[in-house]
């Protein structure tokens, strides 16, 4: 009993302790605020861009986008210059924020802009939002993202979880934290035995690890298992989802600072033909089709596009270079008549 208890007390004292030290060190408002802090910065290289070359056309879309656009030839295609803005594992949140602080932030503004997305994406607000990906929303994003904050962050927190994040910095402090312990597991072997430290030990990382040296099917069976929370009935729910996405925020955006948006489903090999697809993913489609028409914006299917054969494909989701050719050239014939 007396040891237990002494455990007890012990426990208790670095919580307390924790507790006090964690905001400090991290220099965190204690009571915290529900959801990750974003620092002021935004990427503003790409919106400098966008104004000194006059793009006329931006492409907002994840590497698939990056994969399937050529934008030279869609430049050229067009007569319009074009831009693309992808980021590899990119969702919603996003897309959103680079509307926002990115695009409408350029001076002059892109006349259109045509955002690639597939299947239940569009209204998935709190899909690759956490881990690692805060990071790289803080690029896009601004100090006060009330909007981000709710819709992919607090709508999915229960009171006990928002009560822990705002009290108990050992719980809001464990990404941090989690990323602290991988950075000496990673690094503090080879800085003792080996004189590659700092920034050599990053390179060495990303080569060593960098996706190119997975084998192929790991990777495509890290893409499809990666896809399937895509397929989930809450994913497929559009009527629950749509409200408390991203996507009216993105179309209102768009319409009050007279930018054309256009959205563009892509071609993938997830299914083998539109038949074979979840009746919950058709009735989705169909009531986001209802909704965009509702709203005056434009989509373009490429779905299940023929002249887009498997062979055109590196993976689940990505075209190799045939692809890519053939799907700006695809891209550009349907923009033509939407683009004056």
């Amino acid at each position: 009993m007396r040891s237990f208890l002494r455990t007890s007390l012990l426990l208790l004292a670095v919580l307390i302790a924790l507790t006090v030290y964690l905001p400090r060190r991290y220099g965190a408002p204690y009571p915290a605020q529900p959801g990750p802090t974003f620092d002021n910065a935004v990427r503003s290289r790409v919106t400098n861009i966008l104004g000194e070359h006059h793009i006329e056309v931006a492409l907002i879309g994840d590497s698939a986008l990056e994969q399937g656009v050529d934008a030279q030839a869609l430049s050229t295609a067009l007569g319009k210059s074009s831009y693309t803005i992808a980021v590899p594992g990119s969702t919603s949140a996003f897309w959103y924020l680079i509307l926002k602080n990115i695009i409408l932030e350029a001076d002059p503004r892109p006349d259109a802009v045509i955002l690639l997305y597939r299947d239940t994406i569009l209204t998935l607000s709190d899909f690759h939002v956490n881990g690692g990906y805060v990071a790289e929303l803080d690029q896009f994003a601004t100090a006060r993202e009330d909007v981000l904050l709710e819709r992919a962050y607090l709508n999915f927190m229960n009171p006990l979880e928002k009560w822990a994040l705002a009290y108990f910095p050992l719980y809001s402090s464990r990404q941090r934290l989690a990323d602290k312990a991988d950075y000496y597991a990673r690094n503090l072997l080879p800085v003792l035995f080996l004189p590659c430290k700092g920034d050599c030990l990053d390179r060495a990382h990303a080569i060593v690890f960098h996706v190119d040296n997975v084998a192929p099917a790991f990777q495509e069976k890290a893409l499809v298992e990666e896809e399937e929370f895509l397929f989930t009935p809450r994913a497929m729910d559009f009527e629950g989802q749509a409200g408390r996405s991203f996507l009216p925020e993105i179309i209102r955006l768009a319409r009050e600072n007279g930018i054309r948006l256009i959205l563009a489903h892509e071609r993938t090999l997830l299914f083998p033909a539109a038949g074979a697809e979840p009746k919950a993913l058709q009735e989705y489609k169909r009531a986001l089709a209802s909704y965009l028409k509702a709203n005056d914006v434009t989509r373009l299917d490429f779905s299940y596009d023929p002249r887009l054969p498997e062979d055109y494909f590196a993976d689940v989701l990505h075209m190799n270079e045939t692809g890519k050719a053939a799907f700006t050239q695809m891209l550009a014939e349907a923009l033509l008549p939407l683009l004056p």
